[in-house]
């Protein structure tokens, strides 16, 4: 069997329906440090880009594009009074258990056994699908989720891509 170039493959898709050829984001340096603290005794936040808001929120436009906003979920927030809208990924699995997405139930049992020294008091969750703006993402969406995460006290982040 012969090797697929998935990009190559895209590109032409997409660059026959008028779109330009996709460009690969690249950084000279990376905004990651180690953790300075054992995670038992870290702030750890979930992020997750599933698509998942409360029944009482708006939902995520599930055909969106370029939608940069983001909902938060408490993280005491029962998953029966989660939802999920995002439609480029398949759901079968995350609806049985929205854990497997938004693994909000196993970081409150890794607290509680102390494995995590807390949960930060709320999640963020995104809605990404079809998102071509990342200088919007970087420069809008970004800063605002961390001055979120900043002033939960947040030492690290669980990032689940859905």
């Amino acid at each position: 069997m012969s090797r697929i170039s998935y990009v190559d493959c895209l590109n032409k898709r997409y660059q026959g329906m008028g779109f330009p050829p996709y460009r690969w984001s690249t950084f000279d340096s990376s905004p990651w440090t180690p953790l300075e603290k054992p995670l038992a005794q870290s702030c750890l936040t979930l992020i997750s880009s599933a698509g998942i808001f409360r029944e009482d929120q708006p939902p995520f436009d599930p055909w969106a594009v370029n939608d940069l906003s983001f909902r938060l979920i408490p993280k005491d927030t029962h998953l029966k009074k989660l939802r999920l809208h995002h439609n480029y990924f398949d759901h079968r699995d995350a609806l049985k258990d929205l854990n497997c997405v938004f693994p909000i139930e196993r970081l409150q049992e890794l607290e509680r056994s102390g494995h995590i020294g807390q949960m930060a008091p709320t999640a963020v969750t995104l809605g990404m699908g079809r998102l071509y703006k990342r200088t919007d993402l970087q420069r809008e969406t970004i800063p605002k989720i961390l001055e979120v995460l900043n002033g939960q006290g947040a030492d690290a982040a669980l990032l689940v891509a859905a």
